[in-house]
């Protein structure tokens, strides 16, 4: 071979190799780019997590957990409210078998206030909340008359409270086994009354809260797991049930603190 056809071999084959190179070079770049891209990508993805994550709990540590100014009245649940819930601040007018049928006929010893009936309490103290949360001792009588006498006592504490944000609490469940056996206190009987009890509520000035939703087994009734008699939960879960209270008057009334 002459060589003038060996240099022009040469030179083509130099060439080709050339753009090789740089076709290789290009596809290089375009690959780390993506993976560049999406690693990016990820990360912003899981730092906007991150921050709605943190958000959610700064808006909840930042809840005033003061309920000063708060007057709580009911029956065996409430009594497990004041002596476990943290509820710091609040007044309970509380006792077992209490109902809207004796709540005005016996005086309750509220501390540091004194033994006093119901209506003696609500003419010396001026309360910003009041919750109320009876409905389970009235199994058994008259369902519309009991829906009624809860009507009268709602219209008794707003008369005597005019500007307090009153609370209707609904009705814990009892367990399914409970439930299944016991033709009174069952929850097809509790979701009836707290339903229509439900129905006082304005949104302005009487609100509804059901915390049934915190101790709820996936049937609706109450777990078995959180109750030893299958009427009433544990003593570890109030707390659960205070704080959920206190998140739900903030969302209710648009508060960042409770002191009444």
């Amino acid at each position: 071979m002459k060589r003038s056809n060996i240099l022009t071999f040469l030179s083509y084959a130099a060439m080709i190799a050339f753009c090789i190179i740089l076709i290789s070079m290009k596809n290089t770049v375009s690959v780390i780019g993506d993976s560049t891209a999406e690693s990016t990508a990820e990360s912003t993805a899981e730092s906007t997590e991150s921050a709605k994550e943190t958000e959610t709990c700064t808006d909840k540590e930042n809840i005033n957990i003061s309920m000063g100014g708060s007057l709580f009245i009911g029956d065996s649940r409430t009594v497990g409210l004041s002596e476990y819930s943290g509820l710091e601040g609040a007044d309970f007018f509380a006792t077992v078998g209490m109902s809207v049928y004796n709540i005005h006929k016996k005086p309750v010893s509220v501390p540091n206030v004194g033994k006093l009936y119901l209506s003696e309490l609500l003419s010396v103290k001026k309360y910003g909340k009041i919750y109320l949360m009876l409905g389970i001792n009235e199994m058994g009588y008259d369902f519309d008359n009991t829906v009624a006498e809860y009507r009268a006592l709602l219209d008794f504490i707003r008369d005597k409270q005019p500007e307090a944000a009153v609370f209707v609490q609904a009705n814990l469940h009892v367990t399914k086994s409970r439930s299944e056996s016991d033709s009174v206190i069952n929850n097809a009987s509790i979701n009836s009354f707290n339903d229509a009890v439900s129905k006082f509520a304005d949104g302005k000035n009487i609100f509804y809260l059901d915390a049934n939703i915190l101790f709820d087994d996936e049937e609706g009734n109450l777990s078995a797991d959180k109750s030893q008699d299958n009427a009433h939960i544990y003593a570890k879960y109030y707390t659960d049930w205070g704080r959920w209270i206190m998140e739900q008057t903030a969302l209710r009334l648009g508060e960042g603190n409770f002191d009444g």
